[in-house]
């Protein structure tokens, strides 16, 4: 009877306490009600701006009316808003946007959890500038300083997510005809993003979501239509993973993007990163490094079993090169550069190429032109848009600064033999190539009359000028002197062992 007693006693004690603390948090949640009714934000808009200039150390202003509801939800309607770049940029916006809504559960709070409505971004414009003198106007703000130091590479890098982020959920991100706008003065590299759309299903830590997005992008005046869609993983260590991803720019399609964008104690590395395109495989392993200002690069890749010609066509809108391909290519660049990147870039490549063909170049036409001026007649005109076919294409080259230099080309076909050597600046889009051409068999294929008479001589050949306009020349004369010089040293030779064997004959 006593334990039965005790149990009805401590049973109605907790009934009363629970009852005296719903009577405290519903006076507390009252109190707080009829404040925030009572209140009216947009009498605060000077104080609001005014943290957070102080904060940024940039001009902000608040140019919509401020909202919020209590029920069901607590909400947060933020209107047009306009944050500074600070001195030296004009009055140019770091960011500006014509809306934010943001609500957000209030129950969960008491139990340390953040539970977010889907963010509502609406027409956001952001400017990424970096001037003449290489300071960029998002440098500087709240945390720049640990993250963002000099190139004698001090500074935390990246960082894993927060602890209090293990109980964050955000219903998801909605943004609509955004805008991104990154100018580097120093480098002369201007990139444009308009009509940026992204749509982000609910987000909590270590659970995939979808997500879909696209852009119209402007690279230096190159235009590209791009759409990116998959699922995405966020980790409480500040672990980004992509999963079965679909990337599209322009006609270059990339599928089964997988990725894993992972913090470092510099920057962050994106390992392992797979995809497929071109009818190729790619596999990759990035470092970026955005504890110095340089933003160095370092990769380590390799495509194999791709159609080259759709890749480099998207790429540089030059349709030189076709076939099937297998490249590799490791070393680094910088991002930050005060410089075009690709000045910057320090590389050693290899690649084979099978079954395909040179656009623009036909090598065995230009000898043919060549060997008709040497014999005073007029070269025939050119009837359909030149191209040198091959069978295979291989090399390697090392690339310092931006410079790729290469001394084993090897150009096969069932017509030509060429080796050389040469270089290309990657920047310039320029090119001085010194080949050797031998004629192995008829060049009927090549769309001209047979050349048997230079058949196994060396032709000297130079490629030089721009990318989409090389110029190429052929000294056939000198190659002409040098098989007759060698001809003449062959007879040379043969009467030297014919006049021996006859002294040898008249003392024996």
């Amino acid at each position: 009877m006593f334990s039965l007693g005790l149990r009805c006693w401590r049973t109605d004690a907790m009934r009363r306490l629970l009852i005296v603390l719903g009577i405290f948090f519903g006076l507390v949640i009252g109190v707080i009600v009829l404040g925030l009714a009572l209140i009216d934000p947009n009498d605060y808009r000077d104080d609001i701006a005014g943290a957070v200039e102080q904060q940024t150390g940039r001009d902000f202003e608040l140019r919509g009316d401020i909202g919020w509801r209590l029920f069901p939800r607590l909400a947060l309607d933020l209107g047009a808003f306009r944050l500074g770049s600070g001195d030296g940029f004009d009055d140019t916006p770091l960011i500006k946007a014509d809306g934010l809504q943001l609500g957000m559960a209030v129950l969960p709070l008491l139990r340390g959890e953040f539970e977010l409505d889907t963010a509502r971004l609406q027409a956001p414009q952001v400017n990424l500038l970096r001037n003449a003198e290489g300071t960029a106007n998002w440098q500087n703000l709240t945390g720049a300083e640990t993250n963002e130091q000099t190139s004698d590479g001090s500074g935390n890098g990246a960082a894993g997510a927060p602890g209090w982020l293990a109980g964050l959920s955000l219903g998801g991100i909605e943004l609509t005809d955004g805008q991104l706008r990154f100018d580097d003065a120093g480098a002369d590299q201007h990139v444009e993003a308009e009509a940026i759309s992204l749509s982000l299903g609910a987000l909590r830590l270590g659970e995939a979501t979808s997500f879909d997005a696209s852009a119209q992008v402007d690279h230096n005046g190159k235009q590209w239509d791009t759409a990116l869609a998959g699922e995405l993983t966020v980790s409480a260590d500040g672990r980004v993973a992509l999963r079965g991803t679909e990337l599209t720019a322009n006609d270059l399609a990339i599928e089964g993007l997988d990725a894993d964008l992972v913090p470092s104690e510099s920057g962050w590395r994106l390992h392992p990163l797979t995809a497929e395109f071109s009818e190729g495989a790619y596999q990759g392993d990035v470092e970026i490094d955005t504890a110095t200002t340089a933003r160095p690069v370092r990769f380590d890749e390799s495509l194999t079993g791709a159609q080259i010609g759709p890749v480099i066509a998207t790429l540089s809108s030059i349709q030189r090169l076709t076939g099937e391909a297998n490249l590799s290519a490791t070393g680094q660049m910088a991002l930050g550069a005060d410089t075009s990147p690709l000045t910057t870039l320090n590389a050693e490549t290899q690649f084979a190429i099978r079954d395909g063909a040179i656009r623009g170049i036909n090598i065995a036409r230009s000898i043919r032109r060549a060997l008709a001026r040497l014999e005073g007649e007029s070269p025939a005109p050119e009837a359909d848009t030149p191209s040198t076919d091959f069978t295979s294409l291989s090399g390697s080259a090392t690339i310092r600064d931006g410079v790729a230099r290469t001394e084993d080309i090897a150009l096969d076909s069932p017509l030509l033999r060429v080796r050389g050597r040469g270089s290309s600046d990657l920047a310039a889009q320029t090119l001085d190539l010194a080949l050797r051409v031998s004629i192995v068999d008829s060049l009927e294929g090549q769309g001209g009359a047979e050349l048997d008479a230079l058949k196994d001589v060396p032709i000297p050949l130079r490629i030089t000028g721009s990318w989409t306009a090389p110029r190429i020349s052929v000294d056939l004369a000198k190659a002409v002197q040098e098989s007759q010089s060698e001809q003449l040293q062959e007879r040379l030779n043969e009467e030297v062992d014919k006049l021996r064997d006859r002294v040898e004959g008249l003392f024996n």
